[in-house]
């Protein structure tokens, strides 16, 4: 996570440098941009609730899989959708570490984005926006807990709004349409994520 860090602010550092060197205004005025992405969700809200004292959980995660386009209004900004995916194995015990249940939890995010963009790089985009979604919550088979006594069941079946922020991101084309990002951002569906992403 820290290289990701680190490599995304000097991406963006040495892309500015080299756009204070070019007049050019290089980046398409209109079009659609598919992406493709792989990121780390914290996934909070999944599990136990924060409250509860009297249980303890652990989680594992699989990657987060997002997939999305964004449509490109001018040179400075675009508007997007953007789905997600992520399953959450939770594993409950008592305060004795004594097994209670085991769960599968299903985290989707659909939603919408709006970014701006600067920077004068023929092939480094650089932007920043806000995000707004859903995200919605799902358990899947559960073992060990007794007929309508699962916490996972009663705390992990809902929907709620989730607003973020992207504080940067970056896409570097390798041809004239294919290319590969890189994205900081604030709340749901991911922290940070990577991918590929094709121009039409």
């Amino acid at each position: 996570m820290k290289y990701l860090v680190t490599l995304l602010l000097g991406l963006a550092i040495s892309s500015l440098s080299y756009g204070q060197q070019t007049t050019r205004e290089t980046n398409k005025t209109s079009g659609i941009i598919a992406h493709f992405s792989l990121g780390n969700g914290i996934a909070g809200g999944a599990g136990l609730g924060l409250l509860d004292t009297t249980r303890q959980q652990t989680k594992t995660k699989t990657p987060v899989v997002t997939l999305g386009a964004d449509y490109r209004i001018g040179r400075r900004f675009s508007v997007g959708l953007i789905t997600g995916y992520q399953s959450i194995n939770v594993i409950v015990s008592d305060s004795a570490n004594r097994f209670l249940e085991e769960g599968n939890i299903n985290r989707i995010y659909f939603g919408i984005r709006g970014l701006w963009h600067y920077g004068r790089n023929d092939r480094v985009d650089l932007y920043s926006g806000f995000k707004l979604g859903t995200v919605s919550f799902s358990t899947g088979q559960i073992t060990g807990a007794l007929p309508r006594q699962s916490v996972l069941e009663a705390q992990n079946n809902r929907t709620r709004y989730s607003l973020g922020i992207i504080p940067i991101g970056a896409r570097f084309l390798i041809t004239d349409q294919f290319g590969a990002h890189v994205q900081m951002s604030i709340g749901a569906p991911t922290f940070l994520s990577g991918g590929v992403n094709y121009m039409f």
